[in-house]
């Protein structure tokens, strides 16, 4: 994400999965004079999830603004937005990426996430998706995870914790750096 010195706005957007929505949704952001900083999209279900920031100046922010009702009931969108400021960057903190393959369990999230905030590790990001195996029809689930882990916590210790949490989940499980 650029760092911006303009105005932010933050946009969360529920569809139905359809084509162009991401295409007719930038177009509208741009045709009013706005830029976007930061976005996540991605189906959820047969909906389409997408959360976005957005920068312009107070002009253009507030075309947007007045925009978003009009453009929803013509895209058939849920919007919600409200002004924000940018991503706080924490240098005492080092990004990581853990991903987990297991098979399904109602409290594999709860476990995961009790597990790193017990080790003061911020969950960033998660994403999560479940589905069959092809070569044996188990019911399974993928997590990938990006990890906020404090600068003074000794990654080995973390990392070996972290595989033993695996192995009581009966779980594959990795845990890196993310090199940015």
């Amino acid at each position: 994400m650029s760092v911006s010195t303009e105005n932010l706005l933050s946009i969360s957007v529920l569809a139905r999965s359809r084509p162009n929505i991401p295409l007719d949704l930038f177009k509208a952001i741009r045709e009013r004079g706005c830029e976007v900083e930061d976005c996540r999209i991605a189906p959820i279900g047969d909906r389409l999830a997408a959360n976005m920031v957005v920068s312009g100046n107070w002009s253009a922010l507030g075309r947007l603004e007045t925009a978003l009702p009009g453009i929803a009931e013509k895209l058939d969108l849920q919007v919600r937005f409200e002004r924000c400021e940018a991503r706080q960057v924490n240098p005492e903190f080092r990004p990581y990426g853990a991903e987990v393959i297991a098979p399904q369990q109602q409290d594999l999230l709860v476990h995961l996430l009790e597990f790193f905030n017990g080790q003061d590790v911020e969950v960033a990001e998660i994403s999560t998706q479940k589905y069959t195996s092809t070569y044996t029809g188990a019911e399974m689930c993928s997590v990938q995870m990006v990890l906020h882990v404090p600068v003074n916590q000794h990654p080995q210790a973390l990392r070996e914790a972290f595989m033993d949490l695996c192995d009581d989940l009966n779980a594959d499980g990795m845990m890196d750096p993310i090199k940015t």
